[in-house]
């Protein structure tokens, strides 16, 4: 009796929350066995042949112009547009054009690394997080425009939707903000080379990337197999204006944004849905971007207003450009299917997966001499 007294009372509430989802999704797992494994298998596929080629390369110039002296280069030329624009130091020049170019956690990995440098402050780091976490244009423009919506032109129009609310966004946080006092900041001296550092530093996030998107797969599989994602529809869709199926790509992009392209691909929803979706990001991404840092320099419900914001931003924005280019609009064929990978499948993912083999010896044969610089994402 005073075990369960002890279970129920709210002392260790957190371990106790942690212990009743290992015991259900444990049962689930063995419940749903079949759906687990082919949603986990289709989510490896695409991170073989969509996630890895496209971000990885993002990943490493990131690093590499964070911890080599590209980036103090870059601020020269370009760094009046984040003092001015932004009203943060020139030092983040790369880092905030990483963000809106090279993929979602690109401008994660680029402000901690700053701030572990020392180069930025914490309400600056903050403040970034706020508008630095965008999809690249690798995703949106050949990945979603060209093979999930057969349009280019629609996925210039979408990239440039969520990107203009970024930046909106960003010029907001730093209103208020004074502008910043511009300090020596060295290049760090870097054992082997900036070249081996940032091929470390991606082989480290896209592995992490790959294994959240996995993971997240299986537990939407579990939601579906439970019936619970069809209960969440059905109360979403039912006294609100959202369809069934609006309801259900709205609740897929808020889980994980691929799976979100997949279902609004499925149910041929709005474009006004791929805005929003890819502006939030889903709880997936927002996952991996918490995983950059040691501790988070902004309020998670700060965050979490603003991937709100930029969603709703990203879709205004987005139903403005459409009334002036229609014809992006009209071009775009839905796929009528949930996003498939055909087509020189295999040469793809044998390469892809090459790369993945590639981070994984990287990150084992650098991997101590890596921590004790503390370059290693933990």
């Amino acid at each position: 009796m005073e075990a369960i007294k002890r279970f129920f009372s709210f002392e260790g509430l957190s371990a106790k929350f942690c212990g009743a989802a290992f015991l259900a999704l444990g049962a689930a797992l063995l419940a749903f066995p079949k759906e687990v494994q082919e949603a986990t298998l289709s989510s490896v596929i695409y991170c073989l042949t969509v996630l890895v080629p496209s971000l990885f390369p993002f990943m490493a110039l990131t690093s590499f112009a964070v911890t080599s002296g590209a980036g103090i280069a870059l601020s020269r030329v370009l760094g009046f547009l984040s003092r001015y624009v932004f009203r943060l130091p020139k030092v983040c020049t790369a880092s905030l054009l990483m963000s809106f170019l090279g993929g979602y956690p690109a401008g994660a990995r680029g402000v901690s690394l700053l701030w572990k440098q020392g180069s930025i402050t914490r309400e600056q780091a903050g403040r970034m997080m706020l508008f630095c976490v965008n999809p690249g244009i690798a995703f949106v423009v050949t990945f979603l425009g060209g093979t999930v919506l057969g349009s280019f032109s629609a996925g210039w129009l979408l990239f440039l939707s969520v990107t203009a609310a970024g930046i909106l966004l960003g010029v907001f946080t730093g209103l208020f903000a004074k502008f910043p006092e511009e300090k020596f900041v060295p290049v760090p001296a870097v054992p082997g080379g900036a070249v081996i550092r940032s091929a470390v530093d991606a082989c480290s996030g896209i592995l992490k990337m790959s294994a959240c998107v996995v993971l997240f797969s299986g537990f939407t599989a579990i939601l579906h197999g439970s019936g619970l994602y069809q209960f969440f529809v059905k109360l979403l869709s039912g006294p609100g204006p959202f369809s069934q199926p609006e309801a259900a790509a709205a609740l897929s992009f808020f889980i994980e944004v691929t799976g979100g392209v997949g279902d609004a691909a499925k149910f041929q929803v709005s474009p006004l849905f791929y805005a929003f979706g890819l502006a939030f990001a889903g709880l997936c991404v927002h996952l991996q971007v918490f995983s950059f840092f040691e501790e988070f320099p902004v309020s998670k419900c700060k965050f979490f207003l603003f991937r709100f914001l930029h969603g709703f931003l990203a879709a205004g924005i987005y139903s403005l450009l459409s009334r002036v280019f229609p014809s992006a609009v009209n071009t775009a064929v839905l796929s009528g299917s949930p996003v498939a990978i055909s087509g020189g499948l295999s040469a793809t993912v044998a390469g892809a997966l090459s790369l993945l083999l590639l981070c994984s010896a990287f990150l084992l044969l650098l991997g101590r001499d890596c921590e004790t610089r503390q370059t290693v994402i933990k």
